[in-house]
């Protein structure tokens, strides 16, 4: 598993701000979804098996891989369980273990969830260093009938909120060195 190629499963890696490269674990929270999106090996109407991990397990599972040396940081994506919310409060309390108990500074990249509530996408985004939103499909009409329970406007409301925020972040940073850092890394999506 510390190998670094990128035939490692579960391994993915991305460069830091100062250009090293870092090998992150490359997890879902769930494969469980409510969605149905046809593009999707995970979507509800899939038969396939499902797992899920808590909030514990995957915080114990990625402190112990780092402390093995085998990777620098965590990619956190999840299907949607029950609800975005839901699955949203799950990953910041992964998250939360992580950066409070655990005392991890690694590098931590968290998919924000299209439908989650502002204030979730919040606090994730104090956790995390980066953050992320699937844009999903070019036009709203494939996104209709390919993924008929998501709409465009969930998918560009967390968007925008993680672009308006970390503009503030930086703002705050400049007047109170101290100011707490909201995805200091920006976004990206996919």
């Amino acid at each position: 598993i510390g190998n670094t190629s990128t035939a490692s499963a579960g391994c993915c890696h991305t460069f830091s701000a100062d250009g090293r490269c870092v090998t992150l674990l490359k997890v879902l929270l769930t494969n469980r979804c409510v969605y149905d999106c046809k593009y999707c090996v995970n979507r509800r109407s899939n038969d396939t098996r499902r797992a899920a991990f808590t909030p514990e397990e995957l915080a114990d599972l990625t402190i112990q891989f780092y402390r093995r040396n085998y990777i620098e940081g965590l990619f956190l994506s999840s299907g949607v369980f029950r609800s975005p919310d839901y699955t949203t409060e799950l990953m910041i309390r992964c998250l939360a273990l992580l950066r409070e108990q655990y005392r991890f500074n690694g590098y931590i990249h968290a998919k924000a969830i299209p439908g989650t509530a502002p204030e979730l996408v919040e606090r994730l985004g104090f956790l995390a260093d980066r953050l992320s939103v699937n844009i999903e499909l070019p036009s709203e009409a494939g996104l209709n009938s390919l993924a008929p329970d998501k709409t465009k406007g969930a998918i560009l409301a967390p968007m925008r909120q993680i672009q308006t925020r970390n503009r503030q972040s930086r703002e705050e940073l400049v007047k109170y060195r101290h100011a707490p850092r909201f995805a200091p890394a920006g976004q990206s999506t996919q």
